[in-house]
């Protein structure tokens, strides 16, 4: 065999990075194109579809059929509280804006989406048990926009927002049925395997839907508001997974990541799984809800924020494959 063709036989990564990554750009391509078609006037229609149906189904789906971990939890959640404050910090210096009341207006600085990309690709790339780790990180994800996000956009919480979440209650559905015993009953059995197809069927229907959402709003971004989001999208993709590395980095020193293979190689795989979607989350564009916080009802969100959103996304295509790169190299290598 000559060296050319050696050459041409893909890589295990390279291949990952094609099943996992450019299907999903197409699909949020079609959502773009969707969008500026449509002039975004069915988009609250799809968002609801999405969260009072199809995201309930999804995260159900998942997490009953993935083990309760609390350390693995609290872990993810500590990862994102420490990441989206430093952030927070990091946009009030960069882009010359103080948090104070009602005023502060970087939310897409520092909020990823969280629920429209990095669902889908966690799944693609690592599977159910990927798409559970990922569903957490959301979790307190959402739980911050509401509170840390809601206070410096509009100078309160919104907790009872939170809490009205379907998605919520769906998760502690999941975890229930993941902890209760299996009904000994071989019709209640069957009922139950049917029930949980079903809402299989439409969980997976979710993922195409989440990016083309995200898709959705793109085709209406003008290009001239690049130069203003430009600080704002540096900082959202390339920021975001540096300091993803620095936390990971952390809390392996800190003991809480054991770093050695040992007997129980599952285990390494599993907590190296944690810290790939840590990073991968970390590396995600900027979240079209926090555009729409920042707007506010009836109004328009300013050039940089709308830059920081289309900056985000077009250099995430980047980014989000080095990141994808790295999470190989350097995590499950160790």
């Amino acid at each position: 065999m000559s060296d050319t063709t050696l050459l041409a036989i893909p890589s295990t990564e390279a291949l990952m990075i094609v099943r996992g990554f450019i299907p999903m750009v197409m699909v949020v391509g079609i959502g773009a194109l969707v969008g500026r078609r449509d002039q975004a006037r069915h988009q609250s229609t799809l968002i609801k579809l999405i969260d009072y149906v199809f995201l309930p189904c999804l995260v159900f789906s998942a997490l009953h059929r993935h083990p309760f971990n609390l350390h693995e939890v609290l872990e993810i959640g500590l990862a994102v509280t420490i990441m989206v404050c430093l952030s927070t910090v990091a946009a009030s210096y960069l882009m010359g804006d103080r948090p104070s009341r009602n005023s502060w207006h970087h939310l897409t600085a520092v909020f990823m989406s969280s629920g429209t990309i990095l669902l889908p690709l966690a799944y693609v790339l690592f599977g159910n048990d990927g798409l559970a780790k990922a569903i957490y990180f959301h979790l307190f994800i959402v739980l911050l926009f509401h509170t840390l996000g809601a206070f410096l956009a509009k100078g309160k919480t919104e907790l009872r927002s939170f809490f009205r979440t379907p998605f919520l209650y769906a998760l502690a559905l999941g975890l229930a049925a993941a902890s209760l015993p299996a009904p000994a009953s071989a019709d209640l059995l069957e009922m139950a395997w049917l029930a949980e197809k079903g809402i299989q069927i439409a969980g997976l229907g979710c993922l195409p839907l989440l990016l083309i959402n995200f898709g959705y709003p793109l085709g209406l971004i003008e290009l001239s508001t690049v130069r203003e989001g430009l600080v704002g999208g540096a900082l959202r993709i390339v920021g975001g997974p540096l300091l993803a590395f620095a936390v990971i980095y952390l809390f392996r020193q800190a003991g809480w990541l054991s770093m050695e293979k040992g007997y129980d190689l599952l285990a390494f795989i599993d907590r190296r799984t944690t810290e790939a979607l840590v990073v991968l989350g970390a590396s995600m564009p900027s979240s079209y809800h926090a555009l729409r916080m920042e707007a506010g009802k009836g109004l328009v969100a300013s050039k940089a924020e709308r830059g920081t959103l289309l900056v985000s996304v077009l250099g995430g295509m980047v980014t989000v494959v080095t990141v994808v790169f790295c999470i190989d190299a350097y995590l499950f290598a160790t």
